[in-house]
């Protein structure tokens, strides 16, 4: 007889897929519940693409936050009442008679549930240009890379919320901003009223990306205009795509998305799968606000709770 060395529980009991504020309130939760969770987080940033921006809108409560003000202190809790945080991303979640998880490092994990809360990426112009000069003047965080770009001139693409943040956060630091949008602007009124006020700010209308130019750095921009085909350039030093996101999914299997790629779940985060729930921007029908996917992560625990409750 083996004596001692079987561990008493899995010790990935809940596995917590993404490491965005989501998934960080669903992991300390589950911990805080009593259970063992693991939480996977493959990029290292914490706290989603919310970690990004320099203030965080909508926020219920006084003072002046960036997004990394919310996710860290998340973090660090999670860690301290007992949640396991392993920095790889998931390759595959099957789900057969018994739930596996595989991580980037070819580990096979069973968990009793998953939570997947693994967000959404900033979806790629898929020009020439765009991959090859990325992080040598194409930057997807202007509160990161901003600075380097002080008194020069720069351009945000996009006409939602995300680009014209972007654009806000440039216009203190750069020379000029170009806003490039195919469209009128789709941000909320505010951000909307408050990019048409700044001096520094240049609008290109009813115009698409068709390359990003430079050899070693960016050095400008190659437009078409939507409407007549006219080509033109633009010269900038730095370049901020933010043309929307997609949610992050390709690990799940194919029956639990949606043809967007997001994760069919109901208001109570469980899927066609009762072993497995989504919350945040992963999740079709996610609000998309800071608050909600917090909720959305203490709300995917609480039915965790419940399907385990049932179970042991």
């Amino acid at each position: 007889m083996n004596v001692g060395t079987r561990p008493l529980k899995n010790l990935s009991e809940v596995i917590v897929i993404g490491g965005g504020l989501a998934g960080l309130a669903a992991a300390r939760h589950m911990a805080r519940l009593g259970r063992l969770v693991t939480l996977f987080e493959g990029s290292g940033l914490y706290g989603g693409l919310t970690a990004t921006l320099g203030h965080v809108d909508g926020l219920p409560f006084p003072g002046t936050f960036a997004g990394q003000d919310l996710a860290i202190p998340l973090l660090e809790d999670a860690r301290k009442v007992g949640v396991r945080v392993i920095e790889w991303s998931v390759d595959k979640v099957e789900n057969g008679d018994r739930l596996t998880v595989t991580d980037g490092a070819g580990d096979v994990h069973r968990p009793e549930a998953v939570i997947v809360a693994s967000g959404a990426s900033l979806r790629q112009l898929g020009v020439p240009g765009e991959e090859q000069l990325l992080g040598r003047g194409v930057s997807r965080c202007a509160t990161c890379d901003g600075g380097f770009y002080k008194g020069k001139d720069v351009a945000v693409i996009g006409a939602g919320d995300g680009a014209v943040h972007e654009a806000l956060t440039l216009v203190p630091l750069a020379r000029t901003v170009y806003l490039v949008a195919r469209s009128p602007l789709s941000a909320k009124r505010e951000y909307a009223d408050r990019i048409a006020g700044k001096d520094n700010v240049r609008f290109v209308w009813e115009s698409e990306v068709t390359a990003i130019l430079g050899d070693q750095s960016v050095t400008g921009l190659a437009l078409r205009d939507v409407n007549t085909g006219a080509e033109s350039r633009i010269e900038v030093s730095g370049v901020f795509p933010f043309i929307g996101v997609e949610p992050v999914s390709g690990f799940l299997p194919e029956a639990l998305r949606t043809p967007t790629g997001h994760v069919a779940a109901g208001a109570d985060t469980a899927t066609a799968d009762p072993r497995i729930f989504a919350a945040g921007a992963v999740r079709a029908g996610y609000g998309g606000t800071v608050i909600e996917a917090m909720a959305e992560g203490v709300r995917a625990a609480e039915s965790v709770a419940r399907l385990l409750a049932g179970k042991f």
